[in-house]
């Protein structure tokens, strides 16, 4: 691998010799809590609940607060502690997310418990959101291998499982939680993969990720064993999600568009597409069992919830109404607040601007477009290596992925998804920062809150 000639930052070079003394490795306790996602919703513990909905605690949520915290203590430890431009717009998103609920909530006269919740849900996106923050602080460009190889190791556990379960645990959610509520706490999925998510369209989402970037690793040229995409491609199919299907199309649209055609990409899509054709009438068959080719259904469901959406966002043009106030908006308009699915909507970019209005959405596109902006230096540099420049064009591809999967499912704003997400744009700061013609370029510049004596701000 290329090493830098840029000197290490400060704080970077203080925090290794903080880990050395305490005898050990920050990246390997970020990958082992990584590892922990896996859990995600097999391990609920109830805090808030209205009735309909409820903020459990879950052992992924302690995971990635203790990831955060360790980055946290390291900051303190280094007296200093980086924030990039994409990290101050996605505070300012908050900020704007966090206002905008108090505002409705006077508005409207919510309780203190549908308060306590709308800031609940707002108080964990800033805890994933954490997760770009710790990970920026504590991961070296000669680590980025190691944490997404972990990611990898877990989406592909994460898939395999899904296969299995699929076979031969149907109605998986109902398995684990006997005394769920159905269509209300989990719906009855049957054989289509849920996974450890327990909800097959959040499992597409997170599946999307890691596929896309291996796909746009295969087409810098990088090594990836076949059975890797197939079992991603394979968990994705039997998801059923129409949403993740979308999502596939528009972030390998993203990649060839960067990249063109290459061999290696090609040899797999034909590879693919010989083995839909094969399996075409059994899925077809499977898919029709679950009205996935009906107008209908979900479908329909879909188009009413954007409906609605654009209604509401009308109401509130600028600022909207606020993190998770959707179910408390709609009650006090007359609608029956029916399960979780109340208190959000689909509709992706859309959602978050009936959430945050047109300011709060145009930040968070902001934020998107400074990552993507980075993304695009290093595909650019070829003294980078290809693992990386495929890292850099995967996450732009599933930006692009998950902005059109969003659409159909509100996986932009699920802490699972997000996890995945916010780990990614990490690695491409952790890439861009160290590369080696980082000097040249005035992007690569962070921002450092010093608590040294003399306390400053520097760009």
């Amino acid at each position: 691998m290329i090493e830098s000639s840029r000197p290490e930052p400060a704080s970077v070079a203080a925090l290794d010799a903080w880990t050395i003394r305490r005898g050990l490795s920050l990246t390997s306790v970020v990958q082992g809590l990584i590892v922990l996602l896996l859990t995600a919703n097999l391990g609920r513990i109830p805090v808030l609940s209205t009735g309909e909905s409820s903020a459990p605690l879950l052992i992924n949520d302690i995971a990635v607060a203790l990831m955060v915290s360790l980055s946290m203590a390291a900051g303190a430890a280094t007296r200093s502690f980086r924030v990039d431009r994409a990290g101050l717009i996605g505070l300012l998103f908050a900020a704007i997310g966090a206002s905008s609920a108090l505002a409705t909530a006077q508005r409207d006269g919510f309780s203190t418990v549908e308060l306590a919740l709308s800031l609940a849900y707002l108080a964990r996106w800033l805890l994933y959101f954490g997760i770009y923050l710790a990970l920026i602080n504590i991961v070296r460009r000669r680590d980025v291998n190691a944490v997404w190889s972990a990611v990898e190791a877990v989406l592909l556990i994460f898939a395999g499982f899904g296969v299995v379960q699929a076979a031969f645990l149907p109605g998986f959610a109902q398995l684990v939680y006997p005394d769920s509520r159905a269509y209300l706490d989990w719906d009855i999925q049957g054989h289509r993969l849920v996974s450890t998510v327990l909800e097959p369209n959040i499992a597409g989402a997170m599946l999307l990720v890691g596929l896309l970037v291996q796909l746009a690793c295969i087409s810098v040229g990088v090594r990836v064993a076949r059975w890797r995409p197939l079992l991603l491609f394979t968990a994705l199919v039997l998801t059923l999600s129409r949403s993740g299907a979308a999502g596939l199309v528009a972030g390998v649209g993203t990649i060839l568009l960067v990249r063109g055609l290459s061999r290696r990409l090609l040899r797999w899509i034909g590879v693919v597409t010989a083995l839909v054709l094969v399996a075409l009438p059994k899925l077809v068959a499977f898919a029709a069992t679950y009205g996935k080719f009906s107008t209908g259904g979900s479908a329909a469901a879909r188009v009413l919830s954007w409906i609605e959406a654009l209604r509401v966002f009308r109401e509130h043009p600028l600022f909207g109404i606020g993190f998770n106030t959707f179910g408390f908006v709609q009650e006090r308009h007359g609608y029956e607040r029916f399960g979780a699915a109340a208190y959000s909507s689909d509709g992706g970019l859309l959602f978050i601007a009936v959430l945050t209005g047109i300011v709060g959405v145009s930040v968070y596109i902001a934020m998107l477009w400074v990552i993507v902006r980075r993304c695009r230096t290093i595909w650019r540099d070829h003294e980078v290596p290809a693992e990386h420049r495929g890292l850099a064009i995967g996450a732009a591809a599933v930006i692009v992925g998950l902005c059109v999967d969003s659409v159909f499912v509100n996986s932009l704003l699920t802490t699972f998804v997000m996890e995945l997400f916010w780990i990614l744009c990490a690695l491409t700061f952790s890439i861009a920062n160290e590369r080696p013609t980082a000097t040249r370029d005035p992007r690569s510049a962070v921002t450092s809150f010093s608590s040294a004596p003399g306390f400053r701000l520097r760009s």
